[in-house]
């Protein structure tokens, strides 16, 4: 009998919220089971808070945090873990907790860690992907889990809550519920959108009638500093952790940008999104939900997946003019219906994408 399940997912932050799914999905197919879950320490607040989660352990990147970490679960003699990464650091925590049941991806170099292995991607038709949750809670299915829907979700408290009002007047946001977050760096840098090309779209969103927050990270000062001197009047999000950071997003009109953990966040939290794509795939990264729209280049290469490029096209080729046009309309679809008390119009994430050459 299942009593104890260890879940390892340590990073990102987009990643970390797709597996939210399959958390559900392993609690609800082993009721009265406990629950834990190992990820890095600045994601830690938004799973401490799931109802479906009883402790997080948090991870620090080296060998010797690794070790440590691996003795302690050890200790805890769980009766099954799910490594939802499959890197060969969380391989090797998964051999070192000793549980007698152990699932993870069947990947080369690793498949020797699990004792249930399932395959990370699976054919699909059309050329088209699985979106990421959803290879999640496959897993979590193999593992003895049940389906509980692909939607994702995150834990907001007080505090966070209470600080977001704080750093949103920091920042000099008036309205939040007229303010739209906008996203122009990527944790590649493949994804990352022309510095330019967002400030022309700042420029528009605030020549419509719209507040619009940058929404930078640690180390994206360059990327504040050239929005605020090309784009005057765009707001800058003050330094904050990320469960300060989702109460933030929780209280804005919308996100807008390129593929990124705060767009996911966005997902969760029931906020409209709309992003852009160029070397990773909107099957994949992207929900089947009218109310977060997505934009792909046209060019042949797309979907590559790379984190380096000899050419780079792909995002480039997304001109902030027709951006504008798509966020525009995307916000139309999405918040007017609302106002009177209707449902979006349900269409795919797919009727948001132009025609080839848009």
């Amino acid at each position: 009998m299942i009593r104890r399940i260890l879940a390892l997912r340590p990073r990102a932050l987009g990643d970390g919220v797709l597996t939210t799914p399959a958390l559900r999905a392993l609690a609800r197919g082993h009721r009265g089971a406990t629950l834990d879950v190992v990820t890095e320490r600045p994601y830690a607040p938004l799973l401490a808070g799931l109802a479906e989660v009883a402790r997080v352990w948090t991870l620090e990147r080296s060998v010797r945090a690794t070790l440590v970490l691996g003795l302690r679960l050890r200790r805890e003699r769980y009766d099954l873990v799910v490594d939802f990464f499959g890197n060969p650091r969380t391989a090797l925590l998964t051999r070192l907790s000793g549980a007698p049941r152990r699932a993870g991806y069947d990947l080369r170099g690793r498949r020797s860690a699990y004792t249930l292995r399932v395959a990370r991607s699976v054919p699909a038709e059309r050329g088209e992907r699985e979106y990421a949750a959803a290879v999640h809670v496959r897993l979590a299915v193999a593992a003895g889990g049940i389906e509980d829907g692909l939607d994702t979700r995150v834990a907001l408290g007080d505090v966070a809550r209470t600080q977001a009002v704080r750093v949103l007047a920091q920042a000099g946001v008036r309205d939040p519920a007229r303010t739209i977050g906008l996203i122009a760096a990527g944790t590649w840098a493949t994804k990352t959108w022309p510095w330019s090309h967002a400030a022309i779209l700042a420029r528009g969103l605030i020549g419509a009638g719209w507040e619009v927050l940058a929404l930078v990270g640690p180390g994206e000062g360059a990327v504040a500093a050239t929005l605020e001197r090309l784009a005057p009047g765009v707001r800058v999000l003050p330094p904050c952790g990320v469960a300060v950071l989702a109460a933030v997003i929780a209280r804005l009109a919308a996100v807008a940008g390129t593929d990124s953990g705060p767009r996911h966040l966005a997902v969760a939290l029931n906020v409209p999104s709309f992003a852009w794509f160029g070397p990773t795939h909107p099957d994949t990264w992207s929900p089947p939900d009218p109310r977060h729209g997505s934009w792909w280049t046209s060019l042949p290469c797309r979907g590559c997946d790379r984190t380096a490029c000899p050419h780079w096209n792909c995002m480039p080729s997304l001109a902030p003019a027709r951006a504008l046009e798509l966020v525009l309309d995307h916000l139309d679809r999405t918040r007017a219906p609302a106002r009177f008390g209707l449902e979006p119009d349900a269409r795919t994430t797919a009727d948001f994408r132009p025609a080839a050459g848009a």
